[in-house]
């Protein structure tokens, strides 16, 4: 079931944050390419406000970039999932303080492939599967067991990978699977998530 909850004091916490010109949008950063799970609940976000069309979604390859753009004044706000590994790193960063924090699950996420690979159950014995590091763990409840892994910045990046043929198999959700002609073998779930925008600390 897909989810989206930002609570009204959160909301107009962000509205208030729009630049009053309005020839200059609002600039949120986080992880790309196109077909992310981060990329896709940041378009939610900016339905989500008032006036979407000020939010700019700016898509980095990775969540560091979008922060050091954001201490650089080169964004205005990131949006980072808390299933990151690395999130922790951007609490305790002097110059950063969250804005927001909000629900909002991913797209469905599964195992993917191209329509030129045969795939048999049993070669995931002996494929190795390429994918961000935060959903792996999906393998291990969906599955049953752990594979052999490949791990890239982002699960549109995997997909990219999949398309590319450098990989065969990919942990990936259904934007991506889309954007790169991948079909799923093994459909997952949504991932009900919590996420943070990352401000510059005004102290």
């Amino acid at each position: 079931m897909e989810i989206f909850r930002i609570p009204d004091v959160e909301r107009r916490e962000l509205i208030a944050r729009i630049p009053g010109d309005e020839r200059r949008p609002l600039e949120l950063g986080t992880l790309g390419p196109a077909g992310t799970s981060s990329e896709y609940v940041a378009q939610m976000m900016s339905r989500s406000v008032a006036d979407g069309g000020r939010l700019r979604i700016v898509l980095e390859d990775t969540y560091e970039t979008c922060v050091d753009a954001l201490t650089e004044s080169r964004l205005d706000l990131v949006l980072v999932a808390h299933a990151y590994p690395g999130i922790n790193a951007f609490y305790m960063h002097p110059g950063l303080e969250p804005a927001i924090v909000f629900r909002g699950s991913t797209p469905e996420y599964g195992l993917a492939i191209r329509d030129d690979y045969a795939y048999r159950e049993e070669l995931l014995d002996s494929e190795t599967i390429v994918s961000h590091p935060a959903p792996i763990p999906l393998l291990r409840y969906h599955l049953g067991r752990p594979l052999h892994m490949a791990t890239v910045d982002s699960t549109s990046q995997a997909a990219c990978d999949v398309a590319d043929g450098r990989y065969n198999v990919a942990i990936t959700n259904e934007e991506a699977a889309k954007q790169h002609h991948l079909k799923f073998v093994h459909k997952f779930s949504r991932i009900p998530m919590t996420w943070t925008v990352f401000a510059r600390r005004n102290d």
